[in-house]
């Protein structure tokens, strides 16, 4: 398997994941901060136990890395608060399909962080993806919690392309399990006096047993897949797949804790992932990425 089709292969199972990871806003109850610094804390020490077991240096090149990283630690830890907040406050369709316009963000940062021209059909598409997002508010109330959970959601979008974009530029000479061990131990230590504040609710097997699943399968490994997979194909490209997370989530959240969408949920949910796939397509045509080949590459369920 050549270096693209893997990476493509490692991109799509890291989304299948990141969509079935929303769920666990809903499985663990817990306050937002605590959901966020456990799965960090479960990830980040078993990365380190296996640098230390294998000798593995994780040094960085320069004190300029060490501060980019540190930024994205950062956002990313702003990403997580608002994504599972938004999970929590009001469902997991809201938030994912709010969080689905991440690829209409990734449009307009390219341009700044690659000395790339935005392009009309891109700002048409972003007006049509925030049509979706009213949409899928039921009435305007800025105090209501499906409210917060849009905006909170669209934030998540935001700040997961904003990680995206730097670590594409920034850290592509690195190992991606280099790179989420000092991401994910910054983005703990970041939320430690928050969960200190907040506290801790009591923890019985089922839900420790929760959080180390999340920790590892949907924490570790999934953002292992997806920085390594940034080495072989654009961040546009890689953003194209969460068209296919909502759907993910959405799925299981019917199954696993009976949650359904509204009609209108679904209309805006369209909406916006019609124009992320109409601007995500149109920009790798543009680009000569030749997305025809991923259907002989990708398993036909994603």
């Amino acid at each position: 398997m050549n270096v693209k089709n893997k990476s493509l292969l490692m991109m799509h199972m890291a989304i299948f994941m990141f969509g079935s990871s929303s769920l666990f806003g809903k499985l663990i109850h817990q306050p937002t901060f605590v959901i966020v610094a456990g799965r960090v804390l479960i990830s980040f020490v078993i990365t380190g136990i296996y640098f230390k077991l294998n000798k593995i240096s994780i040094r960085l090149n320069s004190k300029r890395d060490y501060g980019i990283v540190l930024l994205i630690g950062g956002i990313l830890a702003l990403h997580w608060l608002a994504f599972y907040n938004s999970v929590k406050i009001s469902t997991v369709a809201i938030a994912l399909l709010t969080f689905s316009t991440c690829p209409i963000f990734t449009t307009f940062l390219e341009p700044i962080f690659f000395d790339e021209h935005l392009k009309k059909s891109d700002v048409f598409a972003a007006i049509f993806a925030f049509c979706g997002v009213i949409f899928v508010l039921p009435k305007v109330e800025l105090g209501s919690s499906v409210f917060m959970g849009v905006i909170e959601g669209i934030f998540a979008g935001f700040s997961f392309a904003l990680v995206s974009m730097l670590e594409r530029k920034y850290v592509k000479i690195y190992e991606g399990i280099v790179i989420s061990f000092y991401e994910q131990a910054i983005v703990f230590f970041l939320l430690l006096p928050f969960v200190l504040i907040v506290g801790i609710k009591p923890l019985d097997n089922t839900q420790i047993g929760t959080f180390i699943i999340f920790g590892t399968i949907f924490t570790l490994l999934s953002r292992l897949l997806y920085i390594t997979s940034l080495k072989g194909v654009s961040a546009q490209t890689a953003t194209v797949a969460t068209c296919l997370e909502p759907l993910y989530g959405i799925i299981l959240a019917f199954i696993l804790v009976h949650e359904i969408p509204t009609m209108r949920d679904l209309i805006g949910g369209a909406i916006i992932l019609a124009a992320v796939g109409y601007s995500s397509f149109n920009s790798m045509r543009e680009t000569k990425i030749e997305m025809i080949e991923m259907p002989s590459q990708i398993p036909t369920e994603y």
